[in-house]
């Protein structure tokens, strides 16, 4: 279960007022347990915090899961929760509209304030003044690492658009939420089906299709413990979020030598432990014949971003601005004694001393990189 380690699933989407209360029932039951799942192999989760609409016959059935996600990290932190690597800062991070206080249901304050009374949640509040929906959305997207769907409307569509153009897995579930219509989630799973390397990444590919049917909840339910087995050995199969590397690669440069010496010992391993895996320009195999196409869409499909600014090579600072601009999680690194032009200065940047131990560097920067990693974007 090590690719589940360090990443964060983000469970949406919503059922209509009149759906058929067992069904419903049921994907609380399973959101939850696989919830606790994902918790207990050291993945996380991103949630909404606010309201909670009601059945409108059963006032005790949400319409919306993120309160049931809630519960799972409850009973979970009654326990401990294992393996979630501190370098990404708390496994769980909340993402609330500016209203979100005065719109928590009162029956959820005890709940809330038992989550939020330990470090595993982290809390994003909207800037107000915004169109915060569409905000939100991208917050929770670029925080997250993988969607699974189901039912929704325009939100979950959103969504899903934001997580695949930075090409993040999407699992669109087809169980009926909805009653007049199919809902967001069943309509994307039929496109799931027929190009599934739009929505995720399925090693191998020739099975993915075949892989993601067995996910199918349209013409049964099975019992929880039998789906949620599928659902990881499906996750299992899809590769860990990739974190790409921008640095000094000229081997005739005089700093070249500590800093090939820094990512090998020091950052290979930070980023690993953090449940990524690298690409590094002239050590992985390219696929473009051009270098700079491989480049620019490999920052465009890396979730993280680690720039180190020693020897100040222009490249390097492009592929900062590009990543920025992208609202990339970003991490900066630079050589003790690098001096920063004005515009990267005022970035935060961690300073790395050649004369340190490994085992204290690695320290350093795990503690750097869970202070900074989820720092919101320049670009709002």
């Amino acid at each position: 279960m090590e690719r589940i380690s360090g990443r964060r699933i983000h469970f949406a989407g919503s059922a209509d007022l009149d759906v058929e209360p067992a069904r419903l029932r049921y994907f609380h039951k399973l959101v939850k347990h696989m919830a606790k799942r994902t918790l207990a192999e050291g993945g996380g989760l991103i949630v909404t915090v606010g309201s909670e609409p009601i059945h409108q016959s059963e006032h005790d059935l949400p319409l919306i899961f993120d309160w049931t996600l809630l519960e799972a990290l409850d009973e979970c932190q009654k326990l401990r929760i294992p393996d979630w690597p501190e370098t990404q800062g708390p496994p769980v991070i909340a993402v609330g509209l500016p209203k979100w206080q005065e719109r928590m249901p009162e029956n959820r304050k005890p709940l809330w304030k038992r989550v939020i009374s330990t470090k595993n949640i982290q809390l994003i509040q909207i800037r107000s003044g915004l169109s915060v929906g569409g905000v939100l959305r991208e917050r929770q997207a670029a925080l997250g690492d993988v969607l699974v769907a189901a039912g929704g409307g325009p939100g979950v569509e959103h969504l899903a658009e934001l997580y695949m153009s930075n090409r993040k897995p999407v699992i669109p579930l087809d169980i009926q939420l909805r009653t007049t219509k199919p809902g967001a989630a069943e309509r994307l799973s039929i496109l799931a089906m027929e190009s599934p390397e739009n929505f995720f990444e399925y090693k191998p590919p020739e099975q993915a299709t075949a892989a993601f049917s067995t996910l199918s909840l349209r013409n049964q339910l099975p019992n929880v413990e039998e789906f949620e087995k599928r659902f990881f050995d499906f996750l299992f199969h899809l590769p860990r979020p990739r974190a790409f590397f921008a640095r000094l690669l000229n081997k005739k440069s005089p700093e070249f030598g500590e800093v090939e010496r820094f990512f090998r010992n020091v950052v290979d391993h930070v980023v690993k432990e953090a449940g990524y895996e690298r690409f590094e320009m002239g050590t992985e195999a390219s696929k473009e014949a051009f270098l700079n196409v491989e480049i620019f869409q490999t920052i465009y499909s890396s979730s993280l971003v680690i720039v180190d600014l020693t020897g100040l090579r222009p490249n390097c600072f492009t592929e900062l601005g590009y990543a920025l601009g992208l609202r990339k999680k970003v991490i900066v690194t630079a050589q003790e004694g690098t001096s920063l032009p004005f515009d990267s200065a005022s970035l935060p940047c961690h300073l790395w001393s050649p004369k340190q131990v490994d085992d204290q560097r690695k320290i350093d920067l795990q503690e750097f990189t869970k202070k900074n990693i989820n720092r919101k974007p320049i670009v709002s």
